[in-house]
């Protein structure tokens, strides 16, 4: 039988929808207040931002702004509606600058640690309730004891996090299960190696292993994209650093895979730099060097030349993780996670959206 919805449902849909999204900004912003008032013994009050009318689509879209009084000091709370990358909140304060001259601090409900450091590096003032007060301009840096990272929260080792990006993107092959036996000569690492990093991955409760015969096979912990989101304070980007070497040098190109925006251009309709970038191992660094090649430490050297290219020493080999020459999806997101345009985020958001999971 079909469903037939009438513009009195649809109107009763958007209302029922309208009424989740105040609760669920009352209930963050609750949480701001009583937070507060439990580590700094103040009350705070916060009201709508009337300015909120004059600013682009983008940033009333991105934020609830409330503003009110800290310290004696106006300020507007920004209540993230999604998150965003540090690089992304710092490039939204600097247009809301122009428009609020007080101090701003931005509210997420959960951040990973990753960013929060990243958030501190930039001087960005945030809360997240429960866990973390930084407030830098009012003098503030509060962290609970409750929260505070443990070693279960440490970053993965390259070898690790080779081993899980294998896995997220093999996901939906039949016989995903692996061992260490299978998984070492596939991603060029030792038994030993192999092993490690499935040990690291089970005690993270990313993955899991089970005992089939003789052998111990691995499985993703939870459906992938829940294990992508659990991990991502727990990555890193695979550069390790840049550099330029102009062409016409000695190259094994078996040994490049392109990356960076070169990379995210073929995989989504972003606009192709002039300037490729690849993706190397430190391994082939040494073998190009030792052949003779010149490499430049300062890949911004060389950018303007039209003969140069960027390579982009990675942690781990990318080899078994690209696919027709170009890196891996999940890899070349980490390591454009931070960039601040506002386009390569949109595309990576893009990427990600068209992975089968």
């Amino acid at each position: 039988m079909d469903c037939i919805l009438t513009l009195p449902m649809l109107v009763c849909i958007a209302v029922l929808s309208m009424s989740e999204e105040r609760d669920s900004h009352h209930d963050i912003v609750l949480a701001t207040k009583t937070y507060i008032a439990k580590t700094l013994h103040a009350q705070v009050d916060m009201r709508p931002w009337p300015g909120t009318g004059a600013l682009p689509r983008y940033l009333s879209n991105a934020y609830l702004m409330l503003h009110g009084e800290l310290g004696g000091e106006p300020t507007l709370w920004l209540f993230a509606r999604e998150q965003s990358t540090p690089a992304v909140v710092e490039r939204h304060l600097v247009v809301l600058g122009e428009h609020w001259p007080g101090a701003m601090i931005v509210v997420f409900d959960q951040l990973p640690s990753y960013a929060r450091q990243r958030l501190i590096e930039k001087g960005i003032s945030f809360v997240v309730p429960g866990a973390q007060l930084y407030a830098p301009g009012h003098g503030i840096d509060f962290r609970s004891r409750a929260r505070r990272p443990t070693p279960m929260r440490e970053v993965l080792r390259p070898s690790s996090q080779a081993t899980l990006l294998y896995l997220l993107l093999h996901s939906d092959a039949v016989g995903c299960a692996r061992s260490a036996t299978e998984l070492a000569p596939i991603l060029g690492q030792s038994l030993m190696t192999a092993s490690r990093s499935l040990a690291e991955l089970e005690a993270h409760g990313l993955a899991k292993r089970q005992k089939t015969g003789r052998t111990k096979e691995v499985c993703l912990a939870h459906d992938p994209r829940e294990v992508w989101r659990l991990a991502q304070d727990r990555l890193r980007t695979p550069v390790l650093r840049r550099v330029t070497l102009l062409s016409g040098m000695p190259i094994d190109a078996q040994c490049w895979y392109v990356a960076g925006l070169s990379a995210l251009s073929r995989r989504t309709m972003l606009a192709e730099p002039i300037a490729q970038t690849y993706a190397v191992s430190r391994e082939a660094v040494r073998e190009l060097e030792a052949a003779g090649g010149t490499v430049v430490p300062d890949a911004s050297v060389l950018a303007g030349e039209a003969d140069a290219v960027t390579m982009e020493v990675w942690s781990y080999d990318p080899a078994p993780l690209s696919q027709d020459g170009v890196v891996d999806p999940l890899s070349l997101f980490l390591s454009l996670r931070d960039d601040p345009d506002e386009r390569v985020q949109g595309a990576l958001r893009r990427m990600l959206e068209g992975l089968p999971w």
